[in-house]
This record gives C-alpha cells, structure tokens and sequence, in this order.
C-alpha cells in the first residue's frame, strides 16, 4: 500500500491505543531506498477533531525537537481519510520490553546500564523543556508521558525518547486537553498532578525517576492492586527505599533517583539537564571495561531474540489511563482510559457504545487530592 504517493507500508510494527505502527519505505531517485516508521491514526478517531488535533500536535512538536535521543518526526500525510505520521526508523526495543526480558530471566539489569538509559531520556527530555521559538523566546514543551513504553532502545545502543502525543506547550493552536481532565500513564504521574497542579518539567523528572526505579527493581513502583491503592501511593508519595532492593547500586545513583522522586517540586533538580549531569559524573567515577553503549546495543539484541520479537517492536504504545479530577456532577473519580482497538475500515463515525469505551471506565474516588482525614 502507497500513502502520500511516496511512503510504502510494509507490515505493522506496533499497534497502541491512539494509532499503529508500520515499518514502512520511501523509494527516491537513483535507486535511493530508506525505512522509516509511519504511524497510522486508528480510523475511528480519525473522524473526531480532538484526536486529530492531538495527533497533529504531536508530529508539530516531534518536528521542532533537535536531539539525537528524541524520534525524528520527517512528514506528516493526510491521505483518504487517514493520517499518518512518518518517523525515522528505529530498530530495537522499547524499554518496557527489555525491563520485563530481564525479569523474567530472574535476572537484575545493571545499574551502570540503567544510567546510561536515565542519560539518554534526560537529554530528549532537556530538549524539550528548553525549547525556544525564533524569536528566541522560551517555548518548553512537558512530555506528560514518560513511560518504558515510550523509551527506545536501539540496537546500536541508542535511547529514544518517542510519542509526545499528549506533550503540553503553550504555543500549541489550541488545547486538546479538557478542562479538569489529567493526561498521562497512572503510574507515573507526579503527586503535584494526581494534587489537581499543572504540568511542569519538574513533573516529567519526578516520571523519569520512577521508570529507573522500575528498571533497576523489575516492578512499577506505584503499582497498587487496585486503582485507588495506586492513586493513594501516588498522592502520598510512597516511594519504597531502593538500596534494600538493589544494595549493589552505588549510593550516588540512589541518591538521584531519590531526589527526582522528591514529593516537593522544589526538592527535585533544578533542570533535566542537571539530572542528566550528576548521573554521567556518577558513571565517570565507574571503571568500566566495555562502552555502555556497545554493552546496551548487544542486551538490546538478545532481548529481541529472547522475546521473540524479530524486527518488529511489539506495542511500544500502550493504553494511557487518564484521570479526570472532578466530573460533571463534581464528583470526584479517576478515569482510565482502555487499549483502543482499530475499527473496520470504515469512515463511519463510531457509536454511542463505542464513544463510551473511549471515554473509559470511571471510578469514584473520594478525597480525590487530599488524604484522608
């Protein structure tokens, strides 16, 4: 299949819940071939204009980001209804992936490895938040999303930072987010926004901590039974110690995941960049015998091979729970917002039921932003 008279779909790569993945090719002149990833907007939220802003978004900001550890977006196409966004191929695996080979293997990443990934996120991150317009005037951008999901890792030992679907800036032509509702992975939301807050970049370190925390332990660490108990975790800020877990992790290292995981906005790093500083210092004061990235490049390889995956990334783009503070009847509830499947290929508008599914399943929580009296 040809979209946009230039870009050939090949297989799909992925499927999450606002779009699928393809790995896809553009053929030039002289014979000049290359793969690039096309990411397809599911054609049931092709048909409402919050999605599709949301989605066009995205590939406006992926666009403006120079970094070599954020996804290059190279086009965006509207053909026969569809949207597509077209991005540089990455082939490796995404960190939630090499997170779970490692568990299932009984077997603990190693911490100057984690670090070198916190490194690469850092600096897509920092990219992001000191975002300038032309004008020279400070335009950053939150990614609101950070997630294992949504890290990659290449097989030459790469990290790239993916999906800024639901990014806040505020250059954007208009928001796609509504009023009182809460973007963002449960699990990883900072305390500050679970607290009803806006968005801040400090926000996005506090997500980056806990997705270290996970990597070096095998586990979400606000990961309740239940949605409420994840809620109340995130709330209260209940961060399990790290060193008993992995006593191995220099004391440095846990010593900034601990800070970045600071319940006050104040407590955590000064920048993103500043994270990404004392973490590389930390892995300076490491003798290390091999490149970390050649090291990364080959667990990347293995964890592939191990999962089964061949070239094709699995779902690098889950399902993203997203919490509305107060409802219509000032109810306060949290809404989690399930995997959306694609529909047939139809331009049909989706049915009520259908709607309903994408809103979610909602579930009252009271004192929603404050603890218990």
């Amino acid at each position: 299949m040809i979209i946009g008279g230039r870009y050939e779909l090949i297989e799909v790569a992925g499927r999450g819940g606002m779009a699928d993945v393809w790995r896809g090719r553009v053929r030039g002149d002289s014979g000049f071939v290359r793969d690039v990833a096309v990411k397809q907007m599911h054609q049931n939220l092709a048909v409402q204009p919050s999605y599709v802003a949301m989605f066009v978004e995205e590939a406006r900001l992926g666009s403006m980001l120079q970094s070599p550890n954020v996804a290059e977006v190279h086009d965006f196409v509207h053909d026969r209804g569809n949207y597509y966004m077209v991005l540089e191929w990455i082939d490796g695996v995404d960190l939630g992936t090499w997170i779970r080979w490692h568990a299932q293997r009984s077997e603990p990443t190693r911490w100057e490895l984690v670090a070198a990934v916190g490194v690469g996120i850092l600096r897509g991150l920092a990219a992001a938040h000191e975002r300038v317009g032309p004008d020279g005037r400070s335009l950053p951008v939150v990614h609101r999303d950070v997630s294992p999901h949504n890290v990659l890792l290449t097989t030459r030992g790469m990290v790239k930072l993916i999906d800024f679907g639901l990014a806040l800036a505020n250059d954007r032509p208009q928001e796609t987010t509504e009023t009182g509702i809460v973007k963002g992975k449960m699990s990883y939301l900072a305390p500050e926004i679970v607290a009803g807050g806006r968005p801040i970049p400090a926000s996005d370190q506090f997500a980056c901590g806990s997705v270290l925390w996970e990597a070096l332990v095998g586990r979400k660490l606000f990961d309740g039974t239940t949605d409420y108990e994840t809620y109340t975790r995130l709330r209260d800020c209940m961060v399990q110690p790290l060193r008993p877990l992995r006593p191995d992790v220099p004391a440095p290292f846990v010593t900034i995941i601990q800070r970045a995981l600071a319940p006050s906005t104040d407590a955590r790093f000064p920048s993103a960049r500043e994270m990404a500083r004392q973490i590389g210092t930390t892995l300076k004061k490491v003798q290390l015998r091999k490149d970390l990235h050649t090291v990364l490049a080959k667990t990347v390889e293995e964890a592939r091979e191990g999962m089964g995956l061949g070239v094709l990334t699995g779902d690098p783009s889950s399902a993203t729970p997203v919490a509305q503070m107060v409802g219509a009847d000032d109810t306060p509830r949290i809404e989690l917002a399930p995997k959306i499947m694609p529909a047939s290929n139809t331009n049909t508008p989706p049915s009520g039921s259908t709607l309903d599914k994408l809103r979610g399943l909602r579930h009252r929580l009271p004192f929603f932003g404050r603890k218990k009296a």
